[in-house]
């Protein structure tokens, strides 16, 4: 039934995409967004697909061999170079991971001209500038969501928010040689912040949340009583307190974790904002996030990785947050579009 499924919205989305000379394709994962992308481009002779990571041209590039589908006439760039690129000498542009695509390079391409221009995302944002110039340049013309494909490409799941309450202990150390506690210390910046609204007191609130010990030392706790599971941290310095192998831009042995945990040589993986897209876990059925970010594209992408479809099982995501903080409300924000009847608070 789900390989049924999949190849029913796959000749959807291209049949639609053909109809309009642009427009967004938001597939949910695990429906073969990549050959969705290659089917899409064979109607063409040139082809310009942008990227924003290797992962993701190797995806396009392992599904066309999987496939067997032709890409001689596809010209790969990433996002970054995006703006050194004649749109005009293209066919048909195709943005994959749309959301990635940066205020600037869109600026590019509103002063333009291009023949056709198609967006692909299973994560679309839902706010901000960003979504201002999809609507303008790549409105969505397709969507196939989370809860239209659980149980038939992607395992039913079940999010678990740990409520954890932060430390009154001062041990923190201030510039004066007196200490304040953890929860002195975000209690500050959070005022802070709602005075003055800066960027950086923001930055500064998120930190200090992110290198919660509350967070970490629980973190610690959680993950040695899981079995097979992938683990999302913020720092390297995070990466050294847990201790396991990490994927990250500072290891230089990142490729030969990733595989030792696909082939079940190790159980466990830490990685720092990466492996969110382009990469599929076979047999993977918890996750864990330790800051939810407020944008409900990050906290899907991080999800996704366990949805993996296997009949008769379920994924875990548990997502660590500080009770009455902000966190809090970050969280809440970030889960705004998942089935709430599958999201648990609890309080530790």
């Amino acid at each position: 039934m789900s390989e049924d499924f999949r190849k029913i919205v796959q000749k959807e989305a291209v049949e639609i995409a053909l109809s309009k000379t642009s427009g967004l394709l938001d597939i949910t994962m695990r429906l073969g967004k990549t050959k969705i992308g290659l089917d899409l481009a064979s109607n063409f002779k040139k082809v310009l697909v942008s990227y924003p990571n290797v992962k993701i041209k190797d995806s396009w590039i392992n599904d066309s061999i999987k496939f067997n589908i032709n890409i001689d006439h596809i010209e790969f760039t990433t996002h970054l170079s995006l703006v050194k690129k004649n749109l005009s000498l293209y066919d048909c542009i195709l943005l994959d991971e749309i959301q990635d695509v940066s205020e600037n390079q869109w600026n590019y391409i509103a002063l333009s001209t291009y023949n056709r221009l198609y967006g692909l995302s299973g994560t679309p944002p839902n706010k901000g500038e960003k979504l201002q110039f999809i609507n303008n340049y790549c409105p969505i013309i397709y969507s196939k969501k989370l809860d239209e494909t659980t149980g038939k490409t992607n395992k039913d799941y079940e999010i678990i928010v740990h409520l954890l309450q932060p430390s009154n202990k001062k041990d923190l150390p201030l510039k004066s040689g007196k200490f304040w506690s953890e929860q002195n210390k975000i209690q500050f910046f959070e005022n802070k912040y709602t005075a003055t609204r800066n960027f950086k007191d923001m930055l500064q609130l998120i930190q200090t949340i992110q290198n919660s010990s509350t967070k970490l030392n629980y973190l610690k706790l959680l993950v040695s009583n899981l079995n097979k599971c992938l683990i999302f941290v913020e720092t390297a310095k995070h990466c050294e307190f847990l201790g396991y192998p990490s994927y990250q831009s500072k290891e230089k042995n990142s490729e030969q974790n990733l595989n030792d945990f696909l082939n079940g040589k190790i159980n466990k993986l830490l990685t720092i904002n990466q492996l969110k897209a382009g990469v599929t876990f076979e047999n993977l059925n918890e996750v864990v996030i330790l800051h939810c970010y407020s944008s409900n594209n990050k906290a899907a992408q991080k999800l996704a990785r366990a949805l993996n479809y296997v009949e008769n099982e379920k994924a875990t995501i548990h997502i660590l947050c500080l009770d009455n903080t902000r966190d809090v409300s970050w969280v809440q924000s970030g889960l705004a579009e998942f089935d709430k009847n599958k999201i648990k608070w609890i309080k530790t």
